[in-house]
């Protein structure tokens, strides 16, 4: 089952960051697809609820650097 959701981004401070959030997001099984927006400091990750957490997402982002949370459906 395929679920959106968005993680805000700490610690971004270019393009080339987003870059480097959204290429370890995509190398990750059971994600397909990450769009991280530096001007609003979020990642929008398409996954596959049955294969990744939250949590899972969230140690990626860490792992390469950036502290991440999710965010709510109202953008909290």
């Amino acid at each position: 089952m395929m679920a959106k959701k968005r993680f805000q981004i700490q610690g971004m401070h270019c393009v080339g960051c987003a870059m480097t959030i959204d290429g370890a997001l995509e190398d990750l099984s059971g994600v397909k697809s990450a769009s991280t927006s530096y001007a609003r400091g979020y990642v929008e990750v398409n996954y596959e609820k049955n294969q990744l957490s939250e949590d899972q997402i969230i140690a990626v982002i860490k792992a390469a650097g950036y502290k991440a949370k999710a965010m709510t459906s109202g953008g909290d």
